[in-house]
């Protein structure tokens, strides 16, 4: 019996944690960025506390470069953080472009996220322009400096 109350208040704990906390949801297409050229993004913010709003992201990406390394699809993932009040945000955080090419060629790049978000807290759109540089360090270190301009959707209701 006490192993059985037990697991009912743990069940109902759990259900109130996640009642009250709701994660915030959201797709956008990012021109330049992390991805190289452009990808299109998912992200969810799994810990909002006011001061600091943490987030991670992962998209696709893919463009031809030529005929040696064929077709590369590329993964960009992101944690990041969002410091600011209300509507103007700023993002820093840190990821790993993984990519692979039709050829069987395989690369990964690190990209540093540092940029400023525009979310109105009551519509659905956000606007993102960030600085993430490509660093390479497999073969060779490389270092490109890279921009983004992302549009995006929040998934959420906006209750």
């Amino acid at each position: 019996m006490k192993v059985k109350l037990t697991i009912f208040i743990l069940i109902l704990a759990t259900q109130a944690f996640c009642q009250e906390f709701v994660q915030k949801k959201s797709v956008y297409i990012e021109l330049g960025g992390s991805a190289g050229f452009g990808s299109v993004n998912y992200e969810n913010i799994f810990n909002k506390n006011g001061k600091i709003d943490l987030l991670w992201r992962i998209g696709i990406s893919g463009f031809p470069i030529d005929k040696n390394a064929g077709f590369v699809f590329i993964i960009p993932t992101t944690i990041s953080g969002l410091i600011g009040k209300k509507n103007h945000k700023i993002e820093l955080g840190i990821g790993q472009g993984i990519s692979m090419s039709t050829k069987g060629r395989f690369f990964s790049l690190t990209t540093p996220v540092i940029g400023y978000r525009y979310q109105n807290a009551g519509k659905r759109f956000f606007y993102r322009v960030s600085y993430t540089p490509l660093i390479s360090y497999i073969l060779d270190f490389q270092y490109q400096n890279w921009l983004g301009i992302s549009i995006g959707y929040n998934l959420n209701s906006m209750k």
